[in-house]
């Protein structure tokens, strides 16, 4: 079995696995019908301007938003308002040497 799909990567002049082949509706594959993703790169931008050079058919690539840095903000500021709703009647804290130095340690 392996060394069928060995003369199947020769005949289609494939280096690496996974690859995209086109074939056009009219005429053989080209060269540049064939993408190797090893060779070329893993970019979803790159791979869908690829596929619209080929087929004029547009894939539009969205990315998810990234919420770690409001959700670490809202952590960060959720944490100074416990400290602060625990020590309301104690703000010593806020002039210790100590705590400051620690905070600082810890960003």
């Amino acid at each position: 079995m392996s060394y069928r799909i060995f003369l199947l990567y020769l005949q289609l002049n494939m280096n690496s696995a996974p690859t995209f082949l086109h074939f056009p509706s009219k005429g053989k594959p080209r060269r540049s019908d064939t993408y190797e993703l090893q060779v070329k790169g893993f970019s979803a931008e790159q791979l869908a301007r690829w596929v619209a050079d080929r087929t004029d058919v547009q894939i539009r690539v969205i990315r998810p938003p990234n919420y770690a840095g409001p959700l670490l903000l809202g952590f960060l500021l959720a944490v100074i308002g416990g400290l602060a709703y625990l020590r309301r009647n104690n703000l010593e804290f806020l002039f210790n040497k100590n705590v400051w130095a620690f905070s600082a340690l810890g960003c």
